[in-house]
């Protein structure tokens, strides 16, 4: 289903540029330009440390399309599922249990939200998330330093999290794992920062303060974050404590492009990874919080969910010469600049090196209009019906040589 909601918004144009830099770098990578992109405009592997993601290089090869990447992306999350429910087996749950833990992580706002939205490292958090947490309950200690290193490569701040949880799994479940956990957390911290230094870089990411802006609204998104698991993971106590690191995080950044502290953002997605762990374990400890948990998620989905699924959304009309203009871009022979409004053609032509986004700019900013919220408009996109009155789409994609 995700599948289908994913391209009708690429065609749609409705994708932001980061799915366009992933898709670029990698088809960079597989010609051998290396992670310079034209979104970032610098290495895409001096913004993230994301060296894991280079293994999706051989298939953005043979499929070079920013549809492989949302395909890809809809599998990875799909696939944290049926390992999510294997690890709340092994904590002791009923597969009645266990399987509603894990249709409660598919229905989740969070996991449609990063499932709908632009293609990041980040998800392959829970999967990867789910894997180790696995092996380090059933004392694997090659499996769980594959499952640790899988994380690092993805983004930097995965060093600073598996340090905490090396620290405690030593302290409180197995020495020797811990142990390793935090050195190889350690070495990869290490070796990003002495990247960096040598590179002249620094990382994107948000500034942090001990001061919490807009606390409404990230109380409100901890709410929607739980809603789904029935507020199960509370039940953990003071082994809430582990997540730490993770809620501060999203608590103390500073105002930034967006908020990051927001269901659906890829920011949230180690935070969302750890709430479904807790929710296995707590239906494994206390098995009545199944039904309530299948409820909720159900419920949850179908009002607090921001996707097609919700009730009263509707699937983004599509203007085909919109996007017809911006599948020719794949041809261009000499650099064109896309302007960031219509950033959604260049995450559709990203393949192309000589197609490139315009640098920021404050005087310039938001997506191609559609008409996405009135169901006779996105019938009339099939040919159905006609167009309500009032209906504005994108008409081309202005480009600038």
């Amino acid at each position: 289903m995700y599948v289908a909601l994913d391209l009708n918004k690429l065609y749609a144009l409705r994708y932001g540029a980061d799915t366009g830099t992933f898709l670029q770098w990698l088809a960079g990578e597989a010609h051998g330009r290396g992670s310079w992109n034209g979104a970032e405009y610098r290495p895409h592997l001096q913004v993230h440390d994301s060296w894991v993601l280079l293994g999706l290089v051989p298939l953005v090869a043979l499929f070079p399309f920013a549809q492989t990447l949302l395909i890809v992306q809809v599998i990875a999350i799909a696939a944290a599922a049926p390992m999510l429910c294997a690890f709340a087996r092994a904590c002791g749950a009923t597969p009645r249990g266990a399987s509603i833990v894990g249709i409660a992580y598919l229905l989740s706002p969070s996991a449609q939200g990063i499932a709908y939205g632009n293609f990041l490292e980040n998800v392959f958090v829970p999967l990867f998330g789910a894997f180790g947490a696995l092996a380090v309950l059933r004392r694997n200690l090659i499996a769980t330093l594959l499952a640790a290193q899988l994380l690092l490569g993805l983004k930097e701040d995965q060093a600073l999290f598996m340090l905490w949880f090396g620290a405690a799994c030593a302290m409180w479940w197995d020495r020797r794992i811990g142990i390793a956990l935090a050195a190889l957390a350690f070495l990869n911290g290490v070796a990003f920062v002495v990247a960096e230094w040598l590179a002249g870089a620094r990382p994107s990411q948000p500034g942090y303060a001990l001061q919490v802006d807009e606390p409404l609204l990230k109380l409100a998104f901890f709410a929607a974050l739980l809603a789904p698991f029935a507020f199960a993971p509370l039940l953990l106590r003071w082994r809430l404590l582990l997540a730490v690191p993770l809620v501060a995080e999203l608590t103390f950044n500073r105002p930034w492009a967006y908020s990051i502290a927001r269901i659906g953002t890829h920011w949230t997605a180690p935070l969302f990874a750890a709430t479904a762990l807790g929710a296995a374990y707590a239906v494994a400890k206390y098995p009545r919080t199944a039904t309530p948990m299948l409820a909720c998620a159900i419920l949850c989905a179908l009002t607090i969910n921001d996707t097609a699924l919700k009730i009263g959304r509707w699937p983004y009309v599509v203007d085909r010469a919109a996007y017809a203009n911006a599948v020719a871009l794949r041809g261009a022979a000499q650099d064109v600049v896309v302007p960031r409004p219509s950033e959604g053609a260049y995450v559709v032509a990203a393949a192309n090196p000589h197609v490139l986004l315009a640098k920021y700019r404050p005087d310039e900013s938001g997506y191609c209009p559609a008409y996405d919220r009135d169901a006779r408009a996105f019938f009339a996109s099939l040919g159905i019906g006609p167009w309500p009155q009032g209906t504005t789409l994108c008409g081309g994609v202005p480009v600038k040589p």
